[in-house]
């Protein structure tokens, strides 16, 4: 009211400047907020930004069913499939990709992922256009078709573990009808071949409507840490590892001369066993008729190749800085371990070291180890 009665008492003419400042400040601040507005609508109907629009909005989630697929009974309680879709569409997990192959005469074509599973083809097409501030040219924009692909649901997993760890989705026990395959571990086939190492255990969970809570537990029911890629999982067999012979020596069923055993492996390389077959039936004891290591055995002592090994001699001694470590223990039957050892050579008058440096696979077979693979390190 105060301020009313001094603007009264003003002269005319400052009245008319202050009348007329309101009204240019009153067309500035709409003119602005036109442009803002136009500018918004502008920035939002450029097709690449409008199928964003229409996603995070929910536009293009009203017509999906709650029927479109038949939820996993893994899924949280009251799962809705449309509230799920919404909720991926807002998502970081969202990825829109234009399909330029489908992209033509005016139809503008778009692949919706989740990450990277294709969930949705949606088309655009421009039903007219119009122009704002003289410069804005902007489309109007129609969902010509929609294509939704829940074959597998919003999420599915496949989830590798090893047979004797549990998997939990959302809290619940995954129980063993989810899973589709059971396979040896990888690298241990040669040994699996004659006794059994806990295989894995592979599992497909299907027809998830959120991202869910995923939990492994180990054999002590330890939660044990894992990564996703591409919506795969796999925790690979852990064993325990010792560093040298003393440690491991209890938990063998029987002893066994490894380094002997590797000795004379060098050796009969170089064709320096002196007996039958090139030294062949020195190993018999330790291999299983037919295996992989009796056949590449075999194969040396009776092919010509053994008979081109260069002339040499060895020196005394013959090996040197010989050790074993790096234990495995597969289970009660099984184990590898690291042989490092130097053969001390002359050949062609030179000194040579032929060095053995592989890992040897032991399983224990009919009442004692046997030698099924060797690999270089």
């Amino acid at each position: 009211m105060k301020l009313f009665k001094k603007f009264q008492r003003l002269h005319l003419y400052t009245k008319g400047i202050i009348i007329f400042s309101i009204v240019l400040l009153i067309i500035n601040i709409s003119f602005l907020g036109y442009v803002y507005q136009s500018m918004a609508i502008y920035e939002r109907n450029i097709v690449d930004n409008y199928i964003f629009y229409l996603a995070s909005s929910g536009k293009l989630s009203e017509n999906i069913q709650n029927d479109a697929f038949t939820i996993s009974k893994y899924e949280k309680n009251n799962a809705n499939i449309k509230d799920g879709i919404k909720k991926l569409y807002k998502s970081d997990n969202l990825k829109i990709k234009k399909n330029s192959k489908l992209s033509k005469n005016n139809l503008y074509v778009y692949d919706l992922y989740n990450k990277d599973k294709l969930i949705s083809t949606v088309s655009l097409r421009s039903i007219k256009n119009y122009t704002k501030m003289a410069i804005l040219k902007i489309d109007e924009w129609e969902v010509v078709d929609s294509q939704n692909n829940f074959d597998n649901g919003l999420y599915n997993y496949e989830i590798k573990i090893p047979i004797n760890y549990e998997l939990y989705i959302n809290d619940k026990l995954v129980s063993e009808d989810a899973v589709t395959s059971q396979e040896d571990v990888t690298g241990l086939e040669r040994l699996t071949k004659y006794i059994e190492i806990d295989p894995s255990k592979t599992y497909q969970i299907n027809n998830l409507v959120y991202e869910p809570e995923i939990k492994i537990l180990d054999e002590n029911k330890n939660e044990v840490a894992y990564e996703i890629n591409k919506d795969k999982i796999e925790i690979k067999r852990t064993f325990k590892t010792y560093k040298n012979y003393d440690e491991v020596k209890d938990q063998l069923k029987s002893e066994i001369d490894i380094i002997k055993l590797a000795e004379n492996w060098s050796l009969f390389l170089t064709d320096d066993l002196h007996s039958n077959a090139h030294g062949f039936y020195t190993f018999t004891p330790y291999l299983i008729k037919d295996s992989y290591m009796y056949q590449m055995a075999y194969g040396w002592a009776h092919n010509v190749d053994i008979t081109f090994v260069s002339e040499h001699s060895l020196k005394n001694p013959v090996f040197t800085n010989e050790r074993l470590e790096n234990f495995i223990i597969y289970n009660d039957n099984a184990f590898s371990v690291e042989v490092y050892l130097e053969k001390n050579m002359r050949v062609n008058s030179q000194d040579k070291v032929d060095v053995m440096h592989d890992r040897l696979y032991f399983i224990y077979y009919e009442g004692s180890y046997k030698l099924v693979n060797m690999e270089a390190i």
